[in-house]
């Protein structure tokens, strides 16, 4: 060193250690990659002197002649490739021969690009090392073996390599140690493709050589070269060649230049030379390591000279070629040393003879064909509709998608390059970048969301970088290899627009569950297994069969062929096979339609419609529904979420980044259960078949059937929207973060170990805390909806409506940057943050084993999801015990909270597991299946569910084993716990179970039913375990049949029972809470439909619907149950049974209920507008009901109209239901407002079929249909009665004197009794009825017979008869007289 600075004796003392540091680096950086003997002396005087010709060249004031060189270059310092890589994170450039107004002007004009770029930043440093275009070992490691070249230029230093690209390169500067003076680097960030772990440099001006006296200079080329120009050179690809091998030149103009390929492990590119007088082109090809950088030299448009090249068939292919050896070089042509040679000269000179070729052989005569245009405008281009092809020059403004090789041209032009290869990784395609297509294909509008003109690159075409970018953006590389979007690509041969498309719908998908579900890298994953999105791909095809098989894309032919063809040449529509909305989306699509397909007359039954009061029309206005299947959407819709349970509500639903969607599950239809598969929870799933819900709800005040369409009559109205799915059409796309989460197994395989399944992950994902309420953001506030997304719970969350919760705070990112509270870790959850390295952090802490505590339980009961006075720390005792102020304060403060209980019996001892994920199928029963022996060893627990633990409602059901498991902190002695505040002796005196609070951290993970588990082959072969099964069976009660229900013998006054919904309809409850504070807080949580109504279900036998009870359900504390409609088969449990005064059964949902979905209604109930599911009555006979041989609510008969015992028709008020006459309410006590009235008949009739009378009770259209009165008619006579008001007509008997003496005179009751003595309506009917069970007398015993006298001409008979049968009339239809006379037959028989 210290003669090295001696050469410098008149420098100052900066300078002399600048040149001590420049020393030193060239000692450890520079001389052990320099090939050649040289002394580090050497070498940095060199170094010195390659500055200071760079530094004459510059422009500074400071380096003008005559004044020192390196005054300049004591602010710069060298850097190692190594330093640069590991320090510089942003992109930075470094200009050593500009001036800073040099650098100001380059960097003029940035302003002109969006996105708000930044310009490069400049620093002061010096890059130096050796240009190579192979990798070779690096010394002192074993990373690399041997020599390798892919067609990239490397900057070679001490400790590795870095790639270079540079805009025109001279192949004498590879092999030799260089200095960059004008570069930049650009740094690589977040996604970093297979085999690109740096950052690249840019190199803006041509570099300089450090050992100039070592170079070897390129040969001018020999004075004369015997060539072959492509008109002679074609022959001997048509025809062939005798000899292999034989070596010759060739010349021509370069017409076109390929892309630089890889396939299969080797890299090559085409290039072709054209005739300079005809059309004819030869193909040439190099797949020569060391020649892969002509690639870089090549310009279209010169003419070159290629020597010692041979002939050589593509394999597989017919195709000849050209082919560069590894001895041949290339030269500017020159006619000087250019001697032309003949076909027969140069079979003389090399001894060969032509071979003809079959004549399927390829041939290249003619200059292939690229249908260009080169005088073509844009304007024509768009126009014409056949594909073009056109070269285009601009400026890169935007990456759109760099793994889809999307890039945005001017602001308005987009440009893929996905259907070529980019060896390179697309480095320099950068914001601000100037570049050249040639021979891309020109598409007009073939994607909504990119520029309407797309650049698509094919084989043919190539792409060069004119211009670096002077811009401050980021790498995006561009890699083929794993990467999902061409792995798909490829995989189906798709087209431009289906691309497009597909990439839309994956850049979609990773915005909705990206970074919150999974990390971006795992969801673009591709490999062997397809990962989500190929998954997702694959399910699209088969659901849709869209994208018809393709012939394999051949890339020889798309080169070579005389006439082009590509899979992008061919202009084609893209017929979108299907949509995948997001939540939020398919929420607001399904909410317009709910209301503008709505018509309120459709939810009026016909007969009813014009004599339905206001109350009555309004009851039944308050709720209607419709179903939606994926045919009702065009195109067909495809939904996709992360399937969760709801912490606020309990309920289930499907998440994404926009918002959540309700769903509620059945197992299949031969399981007859209720789902309760936990291993879903965290699954990113897909819906292919499933039905969108809709349930309106409205609060309306129509006085009349007349004002339905006047909209402002409706106070208020909310949407509740859901899908209804089944367990097996839940496709798993992607399982949780958690590698111990076992995949979801079909809910109704048979056996336990096919039931089992592991929900380890189940707590880990953090909790939607919002629902979809479906209100309208600027609608006016309705307190008392079933929006349970308004339910306080402690933390105080208050839900907003559907509008405003899109965005919850699961997928917020205000949290994203604060760290953890500890009320989340006291929850568990684990769920990813929106930062990736915090996802990713996590995600490493659930790979490693994690002990837990689990207890096996069989649920035998579970209460109903409602308001209940929760207070958290109940062990504690102090504030339930005694009456302090303080603990009166807490108790207020605490309100009311949605809860539910469970009652529960253990399988066996809590037990310890230092693996979570090691648990699967009923390890605790096969290795010790004593510990369920001792049937009194049994214990019975209830468990409280509050807060956060409300989400496993609907997963928990009745018969169901479970598995709960509990952090290895809390101990086995947890589950064994009391957690009441009374005694647990005491509650064991009084046969009490023992309390326990489930925490916020459990998870239970469902095993199978215990009917299942009773039948498995572990069960069986354990006598003890067996028996202990079947004792413990008897003691689960099982759900009975509504047949059972209303049996007389039934005793029980909790019932829990199976059936189908016939019916439901709104019932304004009349039960008001009492307490204040109670009414302040149910209408703050707004659990109730609109005008506090309650709801009525119809519940039938599932095998004979005309078997049927009433179910009542009041809503002032219960939350809302979605997925109870009209055909829906459910199962109730504990249900209050009451029987009325009137002897009919009813029951009545309590606290201690529940309600289970085991099965949806049929294709045949998809929509009904008056909520009531129609189904076929039976017919019999009158004397059968009687008899009691006939048990049916419902049915038909063939009567006979024996006469009318009386009638009554009147206009009532439609507000206050009084006498409505000559157009006015004739309410008395306070002046009724109403100017509506409504038109009432009710009529009594006696029928009899032969075997019994019944009476019969008919009304409004009915009435109407039993007297045979034209429209025109019964208008007429509802005008007559409108003048009086009413009119009631009494049957007098047989005698004649049918009329009242003192309305003798009357004309409408002389009329009324003409018509009703007549056989117009004593005539046969066919009647649908049901059995007034209010009349309907105590069959069975014979004190309901009474003694009837009967009177025929002088004789008189007297016999005990049955009381007559009070049936209502529900249709009144003609009879068929071919019925009749079968119904005589059956009787004689």
């Amino acid at each position: 060193m210290e003669e090295f600075v001696a050469e410098f004796e008149e420098l100052g003392g900066a300078t002399v250690k600048w040149l001590q540091n420049l020393f030193r680096f060239t000692e450890e950086n520079l001389l052990p990659v320099v090939h050649s003997e040289i002394t580090c002396k050497e070498l940095s005087t060199c170094l010195v002197k390659c500055l200071r010709r760079i530094c004459l060249n510059c422009s500074d004031p400071c380096c003008q002649e005559g004044q020192n060189e390196l005054a300049l270059l004591l602010n710069y310092r060298f850097v190692s490739l190594c330093e640069l890589q590991s320090q510089q994170k942003s992109p930075c450039c470094s200009h050593l021969a500009w001036s800073a107004s040099q650098f100001e002007e380059w960097n003029q004009g940035k302003e002109s690009f969006p996105g708000g770029h930044k310009p490069l930043s400049r620093t002061n440093l010096l890059l130096c090392g050796y240009l190579t275009d192979k990798i070779c070992n690096i010394p002192g490691t074993s990373e690399i073996t041997g020599e390798q070249s892919d067609g990239n230029l490397y900057l070679q230093g001490k400790n590795g390599f870095i790639p270079c690209e540079i805009l025109k390169l001279d192949l004498q500067w590879l092999g030799h140690l260089v200095l960059f003076s004008s570069w930049s680097y650009i740094p690589m960030k977040d996604w970093r493709p297979h085999g690109i772990e740096t950052g690249y440099l840019e190199i803006m001006e041509a570099p300089c050589l450090v050992l100039p006296k070592q170079t070897v200079d390129k040969l001018m080329g020999p004075s004369s070269l015997n060539v072959l120009m492509p008109d002679t050179a074609i022959h001997l690809l048509n025809k062939g060649v005798h000899r292999q091998r034989v070596k010759l030149n060739i010349a021509g103009e370069l017409c076109r230049l390929s892309s630089v390929l890889s396939i299969r492990g080797k890299t090559f590119f085409f290039f072709f030379l054209s005739s300079f007088t005809s059309d004819t082109c030869l193909p040439v090809v190099i797949k020569v390591p060391d020649k892969l950088m002509w690639h870089q030299c090549l310009e279209v448009s010169k003419q070159y000279i290629i020597t010692k090249v041979f002939i050589s068939s593509i394999q597989g292919t017919n195709y000849k070629v050209f082919v560069v050896s590894s001895s041949s070089d290339f030269y500017n042509y020159n006619e000087g040393i250019v001697k032309e040679q003949t076909l027969a000269e140069f079979m003389q000179a090399t001894s060969t003879s032509l071979v003809p070729l079959p004549p399927n052989e390829g041939s290249f005569q003619r200059r292939l064909s690229m249908s260009q245009s080169p005088d073509s405008t844009m304007e024509e281009v768009l126009e014409s509709k056949e594909s073009k092809i056109i070269s285009y020059h601009g400026v890169i403004s935007k990456v759109l998608n760099c793994r889809a090789g999307l890039y945005e041209l001017d602001g308005k032009l987009g440009l893929c390059v996905a259907y070529q290869q980019l060896v390179n990784y697309g480095r320099g395609l950068r914001p601000g970048a100037q570049v050249e297509v040639f021979d891309a294909h020109v598409h007009v509008k073939v994607s909504d969301h990119l520029p309407r003109i797309m650049l698509c690159c094919c084989l043919r075409s190539i792409l060069q970088i004119t211009q670096f970018s002077r811009l401050s953006t980021e790498y995006h590389p561009f890699s083929p290899s794993c990467n999902i979007y061409i792995y798909l690509l490829f995989k189906y041969n798709l087209d431009l627009p289906s691309y497009l498309w597909l990439v839309h719908i994956i850049d979609t998908f990773v915005q909705r569950f990206c970074p919150c579900y999974t990390s971006q890298q795992h969801m673009l994953k591709c490999g062997t297994n397809a990962g989500i999105i190929g998954t997702l791909f694959n399910s699209i095809l088969d659901c849709t069969k869209w994208n018809s098989p393709r012939p394999t894309r051949d890339i020889y032919q798309e080169i070579l062929a005389e006439m082009h063809k590509c899979p992008v040449m061919e202009i084609s529509r893209l017929n979108i096979p299907c949509r995948m909305p997001s939540l939020a989306e398919l929420l607001s699509m399904a909410e317009e339609q709910a209301w503008n397909s709505l018509d309120l007359s459709s939810l009026l039954p016909d007969n009813e419609i014009r004599h339905l009061v206001a109350s009555q029309l309004n009851s039944k206005l308050a709720w209607s529904f419709d179903v939606l299947g994926p045919e009702d959407f065009q195109p067909q819709m495809i939904l996709n979420g992360v399937f969760q349970a709801n912490s606020v509500t309990g309920h289930l639903q499907l998440v994404d980044a926009s918002g959540s969607l309700d769903c509620v599950l059945q197992n299949s239809e031969e399981s007859q259960t209720a789902f309760s598969d936990t291993s879903y929870i965290g699954c990113l799933v897909q819906l292919q078949k499933y039905r969108v819900v809709l349930e309106r709800f409205m609060h309306c005040d129509f006085p009349s059937s007349k004002h339905l369409d006047d909209p402002t009559f409706v106070k208020e109205k909310h949407t509740r929207v859901y899908v209804e799915c089944c367990a097996g059409d839940l496709q798993v796309l992607g399982k949780s973060a958690s590698p111990e989460r076992a995949s979801p197994t079909p809910p109704a395989t048979a056996g336990v170990n096919a039931r089992t399944c592991s929900c380890n992950g189940a707590c880990k994902n953090h909790e939607v805390n919002s629902i979809t309420s479906n209100q309208h953001q600027h609608g006016p506030s309705l307190p008392k909806m079933p929006l349970l997304e308004e339910v306080v719970l402690q933390e105080g969350h208050v839900g907003e409506s559907r509008r405003t919760v899109c965005s919850h705070p699961l997928w917020s990112g205000r949290a994203a940057a604060a760290s953890p509270s500890v009320k989340e870790q006291q929850r568990g959850a684990a769920t990813c943050t929106v930062h990736p390295a915090a996802c990713k952090g996590k995600r490493k802490h659930k790979r490693r084993s994690v002990g837990c505590v689990t207890q096996l339980m069989v649920v035998t009961h579970k209460d109903a999801l409602m308001l209940r006075n929760c207070q958290y720390g109940r062990s504690e005792g102090s504030e339930h015990t005694n009456g302090s102020v303080e603990a009166l304060g807490k108790r207020t403060k605490a309100g009311l909270g949605l809860s539910f209980h469970v009652t529960a019996f253990t399988l066996e001892s809590p037990r310890r597991w230092k693996d979570e994920g090691s648990i699967e199928g009923l390890l605790e029963l096969e290795t010790d299946p004593t510990l369920c022996s001792e049937y009194d060893n049994r214990t019975q627990v209830q468990l409280d569910f509050m807060g956060e633990a409300v989400r496993w409602y609907h997963l928990i059901n009745h018969e169901g084993v479970y598995r709960v498991i509990g952090p290895e902190q809390v101990g086995a002695s947890v589950f064994e716990q009391h957690s009441s505040s009374i005694p647990l002796k005491t509650l064991q005196s009084m046969n009490c179970p023992r309390c326990l609070v489930v925490q916020p951290d459990w998870k239970f993970q469902y095993i199978s039913t215990f009917s299942d588990l009773r039948q498995s082959p572990l069960s069986k072969k354990q006598t003890n375990t067996f028996a202990y099964f079947e004792k413990l069976a008897s003691e689960i009660p099982h759900p009975r049949t509504v047949q059972d229900v209303l049996s007389g013998s039934f005793s029980a006054s909790l019932v829990s029972f199976t059936g189908i919904i016939l019916e439901r309809m709104c019932f304004e409850s009349k039960r008001r809470p009492n307490f204040p504070s109670f009414i302040t807080d149910i209408n703050t949580k707004g659990v109730l439909v609109p005008g506090d109504w309650g709801l009525k279900f119809t519940i039938g036998h599932v095998q004979d619907r005309t078997i049927a009870l009433d179910v009542y359900v009041d809503l002032s504390q219960l939350t809302y149950t979605i997925g109870i409609l009209p055909g829906t088969i459910v199962a109730f449990y504990n249900l209050e049974r009451i029987t009325s005064r009137h002897n009919n059964v009813y029951c009545k949902f309590v606290p201690r209920s529940s309600v289970s979905v085991l099965a949806f209604s049929s294709s045949e109930a998809k929509s009904s507008s008056r909520s009531t599911l129609i189904t076929d009555r039976p017919h019999v006979y009158l004397g059968d009901l009687i008899s009691g041989k006939e048990s049916c609510r419902q049915g038909t008969v063939c009567c006979h109209v024996v006469n009318l015992q009386w009638m009554k028709l009147q206009w009532v008020c439609s507000r206050c239901s009084s006498i409505y006459k000559q157009g006015r309410c004739t309410r008395s006590s306070e002046p009724c407002p109403s100017a509506v009235g409504v038109f009432h008949a009710n009529t009594k009739i006696i029928v009899e079929d032969g075997t019994a009378e019944a009476w019969v009770h008919c009304k409004d259209k009915q009435v109407a249909d039993l007297l045979q009165l034209s429209s025109t008619e019964w208008e007429g006579l509802q005008q007559h009665v409108g003048q009086r008001g009413n009119v009631f007509f009494l049957y007098q008997g047989r005698s004649g004197h049918e009329l009242h003496e003192e309305n003798t005179g009357d004309l409408l009751m002389q009329y009324l009794g003409t018509v009703c003595a007549s056989t117009m309506v004593c005539r046969p009917i066919q009647l649908a009825f049901k059995v007034d069970s209010r009349v309907k007398p105590k069959l069975g015993h014979t004190e309901t017979f009474q003694m009837k006298i009967l009177r025929s001409g002088d004789h008189q008979y007297c016999t005990k008869m049955a009381p007559g049968l009070s049936l209502t009339c529900l249709h009144i239809k003609e009879v068929d007289y071919r019925m009749l006379c079968h119904l005589g037959n059956d009787r004689l028989i």
